[in-house]
């Protein structure tokens, strides 16, 4: 019986590491994505990787997600580098994403170009993830 419940605990451990490793990579390529939408302005398939109550806070104030539509649509991104992306997960429907970024584009026709830290916060919605929170700032 002891063997059972070991083998049964190891499994259910096991299965969860793989799911967290799955959504990991997606959590990544979510990421990734959305940057790719800005630099290709795919403004309509940007829009739906967020949640209806997302957030961004930046120097410029706090912005609800017509706001972040609004003002992402001022950038012309040329090109840009992601740095490693570290994921953490608060718990299994949520996580923290962290990275530094280099770009190259404009922000309302004037240079913008330069290295940042960001970080988003993904939540689970159903099977899809979804980003709830961004934030980032001038890499110093």
């Amino acid at each position: 019986m002891k063997k059972l419940i070991a083998l049964a605990l190891v499994t259910l451990f096991a299965t969860s590491a793989a799911v967290l490793a799955a959504d990991k990579d997606a959590l990544v390529m979510a990421e990734k994505n959305a940057w790719q939408n800005i630099k290709d302005k795919k403004w309509d398939d940007f829009k739906k990787i967020f949640s209806a109550d997302f957030r961004g806070v930046y120097a410029s104030g706090i912005n609800k997600l017509d706001k972040e539509m609004t003002e992402v649509k001022t950038l012309d991104l040329k090109s840009y580098t992601l740095g490693e992306i570290d994921v953490v997960f608060i718990d299994k429907d949520a996580a923290l994403l962290t990275y530094p970024v280099t770009f190259e584009g404009t922000e309302g026709g004037k240079d913008a170009s330069g290295k940042m830290n960001a970080a988003s916060i993904w939540k689970k919605e159903g099977n899809d993830w979804r980003c709830v929170f961004h934030t980032d700032m001038k890499a110093e």
